[in-house]
């Protein structure tokens, strides 16, 4: 008893003492991340128990470091599915979510009993060297996933389409978004964590990804091969600046690499067991995957091909096998294509098979196939280009390092390993085959790099074949590489700035007043909106695409839609008629970004003004408009009722 209360004593004096000096030196805004990071790991544990006590059902043969990164992929994969039907209902409120997910936690506790002894592998100080090098490059991502998101793209649509739902409590039709009718089972992710707390649980939830892909890696390899050439295979992966820093914000191309690669696991297991549980996991994953980006399609037709290959070497029966597999992913990626077609009357919009394809559609294919180099030298190429030009492919810090073409040649020796490594190299070449015909966006080839990392790790220990002169000189080139892979991402992190906001006490409102958000900072001119403007304003973007940051209704219109006001104004015969359009539509102000609007109007977006109609915008602005606010190109006017 009195041992008790000693204890119990000495708990509330370290609480006190804690707790007052914290009031008197608060801690920086890392602090005010410790609600993200709570939200996070209750996530990340339901996710983990949900799935386990399934694939416990399912299979008990994964070993520990396969169970974590399945049970939390089919986990959040749930969460995902729910957060979907919950929209399509109308259900997306902040007490549902709460209610839920605390009934999910209890029910994850009552679940506990079916955890696995998971133990942790025992490293020697070469892998744990290597470990300790995962995670500096770990926590690059992670203090970029702290910090507020700014990348555009996020600001356009992965964040700011959720947003919409959010707002309107239930999935609606956004017609001035094309990107709104592009499958989303990672943006329910994102819908789920700003209704239970806000963005950077969002950013958070991309960026577990990253060392679930890693830990999934050395899962896959550790039972073939000794722990070395599985750590070497997840560093290989993990040291890549280009996933680094996908890994720090709201993109969906990891949980897409995730999903995918995950699906290609349990592929690998039906090749070697036959059993057809494994080929339904693989279909209902690559389901899943079809659902973040339509891009999986590619991934999809090459299992295909290795289900056919695998069932004639096996003489079994290529139709069945196929059609497991195909009809487990069609049942999965089904509620997307159903959405679709209601919204759109298309099912896998913007590719239209039957009609002509709008003139904006064709606009945004043609841009995204923009990418890259061209002709039959650049093919041959692509790997130089990638490495050298990277930017070339998608803009932005598309930079994978000069890992992969420095060892390229390493993979001639693919004919000495074994018949994983050689289906993972077909893999990885019809896959690069494909990306190369299509769309040359570098962040489109992330999904191989898994893959990629598995197949040269092995080739490498292959090249060093025991030879203690060559494995030192690829320690060196190893060295050498991670050190240079390190200084570019510390390089480009000062353009995001991460640090001062994380770790430093400058705000939020401070840190997007800064210069993070590129191209034409919009967020000066939000703000003044937000500090405004009531519930009952609805502002009209113009030229200006990212409508992310408002707590207002704001309409705006993605890069390759076109513009809506340009539309308006250009349908007008008089200001008088403008401004009765604008009126019946509920628009209260406008916004107008100058410079926004004239770099979107000259590679983006499909219309313009005309002479008639600049005239009549001028007699719009001043007779009908009044200008609440002025600041570098950024103008906010109140329509005159």
């Amino acid at each position: 008893m009195t041992k008790k209360i000693f204890y119990t004593l000495t708990f509330c004096w370290i609480a006190i003492v804690i707790f007052s000096y914290f009031l008197r030196f608060p801690l920086p805004n890392f602090a005010q991340r410790l609600s993200e990071l709570f939200f996070l790991i209750v996530l990340l544990f339901v996710s983990f128990q949900i799935g386990n006590f399934l694939l416990t059902k399912f299979d008990s043969s994964l070993a520990t470091y396969l169970t974590i990164p399945f049970s939390i992929g089919c986990g959040l994969a749930i969460l995902s599915t729910i957060t979907f039907f919950l929209g399509v209902f109308g259900f997306l409120y902040k007490p549902i979510f709460y209610v839920l997910l605390l009934i999910l936690f209890i029910l994850s506790l009552k679940n506990f009993i079916y955890r696995k002894n998971l133990k942790m592998p025992e490293l020697k100080f070469q892998e744990t060297f290597l470990t300790i090098t995962f995670f500096a490059f770990f926590a690059i991502s992670l203090v970029g996933a702290l910090t507020p998101p700014t990348f555009y793209d996020s600001l356009v649509y992965h964040l700011a389409i959720p947003l919409q739902y959010v707002k309107n409590h239930r999935i609606i039709k956004i017609e001035t978004n094309l990107f709104s009718n592009f499958p989303q089972n990672i943006e329910m992710l994102y819908t789920m964590s700003i209704i239970l707390c806000d963005d950077i649980l969002a950013n958070l939830i991309h960026f577990v990804f990253f060392p679930l892909i890693t830990l999934s890696i050395y899962g896959f390899l550790r039972e073939k091969y000794y722990g070395k050439t599985s750590i070497f295979a997840s560093l290989i992966f993990a040291i890549t600046p280009a996933i680094v820093m996908l890994a720090s914000g709201t993109y969906i191309d990891l949980g897409l690499t995730f999903y995918l690669f995950l699906s290609f696991v349990s592929l690998m297991k039906w090749t070697e067991t036959s059993k057809n549980k494994w080929l339904i996991l693989s279909g209902l994953l690559c389901g899943f995957s079809l659902g973040i980006k339509y891009t999986a399609g590619i991934s999809a037709i090459i299992f295909i091909l290795i289900i056919f290959y695998t069932a004639i070497s096996k003489k079994e029966n290529i139709f069945s096998k196929i059609i497991i597999f195909v009809s487990f992913a069609f049942l999965v990626f089904l509620p997307w294509l159903v959405k679709n077609y209601i919204f759109t009357g298309n099912p896998v919009f913007p590719f239209y098979i039957f009609g002509s394809t709008p003139d904006y559609i064709q606009k945004y294919l043609s841009h995204v196939s923009q990418h890259g180099t061209s002709g039959v030298f650049d093919f041959f190429n692509l790997p130089w280009n990638l490495t050298m030009e990277g930017i070339k492919f998608g803009g932005g810090f598309d930079i994978i390092g000069p890992f992969y073409l420095v060892f390229l040649p390493v993979l001639f020796l693919i004919t000495k390993t074994d018949k994983l490594v050689k289906i993972s190299f077909i893999y990885l070449m019809l896959y690069f085959f494909f990306w190369s015909i299509s769309a040359k966006v570098l962040r489109f080839l992330i999904p191989i790099f898994p893959v990629a990392a598995i197949v040269f790790s092995v080739c490498i220990f292959k090249f060093i074949n025991g030879s203690n002169l060559t494995k030192n000189i690829v320690k060196i080139i190893l060295s050498v590489i991670i050190i240079s892979n390190f200084a570019v991402l510390l390089f480009i992190q000062n353009f995001i700035s991460p640090l001062p906001q994380l770790f430093g006490n400058i705000t939020k409102n401070d840190y997007l007043f800064s210069k993070v958000l590129n191209p034409n900072n919009f967020y000066p001119a939000v703000k003044f909106m937000n500090e405004t403007f009531d519930a009952n304003s609805k502002t009209l973007f113009v030229g200006e695409a990212r409508n992310y940051y408002t707590n207002f209704t704001a309409v705006s219109s993605s890069p390759f839609d076109p513009d809506v006001f340009t539309s308006l104004a250009n349908d007008s015969k008089t200001a008088e008629e403008l401004l009765l359009k604008l009126q019946n539509a509920g628009f209260t102000n406008l916004f107008w970004s100058e410079q926004e609007y004239e770099r979107l109007k000259t590679g983006f977006r499909p219309n313009g003004f005309t002479e008639q109609s600049n005239k009549i915008i001028n007699i719009l602005k001043k007779k009908y408009l009044n200008l609440l606010y002025v600041n570098k190109g950024l103008f906010v006017y109140g329509i005159k009722k």
